[in-house]
């Protein structure tokens, strides 16, 4: 008998008994834990504090389309990394919120002066303001479950470098929403 043929078998063998013993199966993630408003979650180079949320209408330095309004979460956002980070705007996402086609923010903002950040500093807590466009006719929601997300920092294979990967939710917060549009 050749022994392609060997392998071949050998390979059929294991991979048989694999799927009798649930080899093939998928393996179900654990539920990501809820945590209270005001909570930091690790999020890998990130701490994330989500603060609030709010819904408000024309920002000064903001352009907005005829028929939006602004949906806000507010977070402090603390770069837990070694080097600093620009990819902030990924630890904030929403889901399943009526009138918002994207789960990532179309704007991230400094709370204290309106200013769009370029990058966190490791050590510097800075509280940012996530906005997303909500369509205007959609009733206000009383509270929105807000996912954190992080990385694992680990070697990658194919660069072998030590680099923050596998992006995951690492926690939703379940944030009461105010209504802050005025008139």
């Amino acid at each position: 008998m050749p022994l392609r043929w060997l392998g071949l078998g050998t390979g059929v063998a294991g991979l048989a008994a694999s799927g009798l013993f649930g080899g093939l199966e998928t393996v179900a993630k654990p539920d990501v834990p809820t945590v209270a408003v005001g909570k930091a979650v690790d999020g890998g180079p990130w701490s994330v504090t989500v603060t609030g949320g709010r819904l408000v209408g024309k920002l000064p330095t903001l352009y907005l389309r005829d028929g939006k309004r602004w949906f806000t979460v507010l977070a402090t956002i603390e770069n837990t990394a070694d080097e600093s980070r620009a990819d902030f705007d990924d630890a904030i996402r929403l889901s399943g919120v009526a009138g918002i086609a994207e789960e990532r923010p179309s704007q991230v903002r400094l709370v204290r002066d309106g200013s769009k950040p370029t990058y966190l500093n490791p050590g510097l807590p800075e509280r940012l303001a996530f906005l997303w466009e909500q369509d205007d006719s959609t009733p206000a929601p009383k509270s929105v479950k807000v996912q954190v997300w992080g990385t694992t920092r680990r070697l990658d294979t194919i660069g072998d470098t030590w680099e923050w990967l596998d992006p995951e939710r690492r926690a939703e917060v379940e944030v009461p929403v105010q209504d802050r549009r005025a008139g």
